[in-house]
């Protein structure tokens, strides 16, 4: 055994010890006493020196590896022995600040939850499985959860009959709160949307993310429809005769064990905000920006503005369609009032700044569209997505809007202001209800979509 060579492995592990005698040596060297200093560093040049032989023999490097592991075992402090952990305490103190400093000053993640800004930019979106498409396997389900984001939901009937779902108080769910598995991260309580299905007089409840609308997809499926109040509202008396109100989705029996209804949920999303620029360069209209919303109640309080409020404090992404001292408009054709057009998530309006309709970018442009669109044709074809803007709140019909700068009358705020909307303002919680965003709010520009893997990959606009 004498003459035999060490191994790859052997090597390896007496470069590691050597590793971490020269890093105890450098790191306390103040701390240790002249022998204990002379020892280590002795043994780690014995150490080295076989390991630059050649071949390197195992008894040799056997002998001089012990000896470093000797001298540490009395000066190696927390460097030695077995203190794997506080090497991995510092690899992930020191990742922990370059992620909070990438995070604080140059970009930031940004999952869209909810499809205000749709299309441009989508949030959890469905996939519907028709009667007799086959639903995926586990392994397909895997498959998309890696490169979409999609988590899959069904309803299997454990009774027979027509398929009913049940109103809460006139509406179609009700939020509870989740836990495991359904909580975030599978752990913290989440709010989450209930449907109650009823079939062959037996309730079947499906939980969805709150944030998620549920309604629109069963109204495209069961009623060829975008709103439920579209189907049929049944009512039936209690002993008590109180009403029991309950919505006939579907004529077709549904047979025990069959799916009733299957769907996907595709994650909205995922981007990153460039939070740089905005510290050089002033935000503009047409920027789809991220911004916090915990002071904005309180500002357009100052400004005595009467609006509904945010109430929480969280990350939202809108398109600024107005800056400080603009005037924004909006202006409903005659003909849209009076041709028909569907008015129930809104009237359709051209949104005009500054006295002209707006510009700039391709939402401003296709959104105005869409509104001329309706105006010629209430059952004009939407192609390209945008829905048309809406008018709401501080944007009601003909209503001229001033945004405020920080020198103008009445803001005693001291601060810039600036408008923000949904792209899809149909279903958009947006400055027309809840007024004006503070500069100091906005975080950043929308600048990369990197998930999920869809052809909406790439720079942001």
């Amino acid at each position: 055994m004498t003459n035999k060579k060490a191994t790859r492995l052997q090597r390896k592990g007496a470069k590691e010890i050597l590793r971490l005698g020269e890093k105890a040596l450098s790191y306390r060297k103040d701390l240790l006493s002249q022998d204990e200093a002379e020892e280590l560093n002795s043994s780690n040049l014995a150490l080295a020196k076989v390991l630059k032989t050649k071949p390197i023999l195992f008894e040799e490097l056997d002998t001089s590896a012990k000896r470093v592991d000797q001298a540490l075992q009395k000066s190696g402090g927390l460097y030695y022995h077995k203190k794997a952990w506080v090497e991995n305490i510092e690899m992930l103190l020191v990742a922990a600040i370059v992620v909070i400093g990438i995070r604080s000053f140059f970009v930031q993640p940004f999952i869209i939850p909810t499809n205000s800004m749709f299309p441009s930019f989508f949030g959890m979106q469905p996939k519907l499985y028709e009667e007799g498409e086959s639903v995926p396997t586990l392994i397909e389900r895997g498959i998309d959860k890696i490169f979409l984001g999609a988590s899959h939901y069904q309803v299997v009937s454990e009774s027979e009959g027509p398929l009913y779902l049940k109103l809460h108080n006139g509406a179609p769910f009700k939020f509870v709160k989740g836990g495991f598995p359904n909580g975030r991260f599978f752990i913290f309580p989440t709010t989450l949307r209930e449907y109650i299905f009823e079939i062959g007089g037996k309730d079947h409840k499906l939980l969805v993310p709150a944030e998620f609308d549920l309604d629109e997809l069963m109204a495209t499926k069961f009623g060829g429809t975008d709103d439920l109040r579209d189907l049929r509202i049944i009512v039936d008396q209690d002993e008590d005769f109180s009403g029991r109100e309950r919505l006939k989705l579907s004529e077709r029996v549904v047979g025990k064990g069959e799916v009733a209804i299957a769907f996907d949920i595709l994650l909205g999303d995922a981007l990153f905000v460039d939070r740089m620029s905005y510290n050089f360069i002033t935000p503009k209209a047409g920027d789809p920006a991220v911004f916090r919303t915990g002071s904005i109640d309180e500002f357009n309080r100052k400004l005595n503005l009467l609006v509904r409020g945010i109430g929480e404090d969280k990350y939202y992404i809108k398109r600024l369609v107005g800056e400080p001292g603009d005037y924004l408009e909006m202006r409903v054709p005659e003909s849209i009032i009076t041709n028909g057009t569907d008015v129930r998530k809104g009237v359709p309006g051209i949104l005009y700044r500054n006295g002209e309709p707006i510009q700039g970018n391709i939402a401003f442009r296709e959104n105005n569209n869409r509104t001329d669109d309706l105006a010629s044709n209430p059952n004009a074809k939407n192609v390209s997505g945008y829905p048309g803007y809406r008018t709401d709140g501080l944007l009601s019909n003909r209503k001229i809007l001033k945004i405020p700068d920080k020198n103008s009358p009445g803001n005693s705020t001291g601060k810039k202001a600036f408008f923000a909307m949904g792209d899809n303002s149909t279903n958009s919680l947006d400055g027309r209800s809840w007024g004006f965003v503070p500069e100091n709010e906005i975080i950043g520009r929308a600048l990369f979509v990197y998930y999920p893997f869809t052809k909406r990959w790439g720079l942001s606009d």
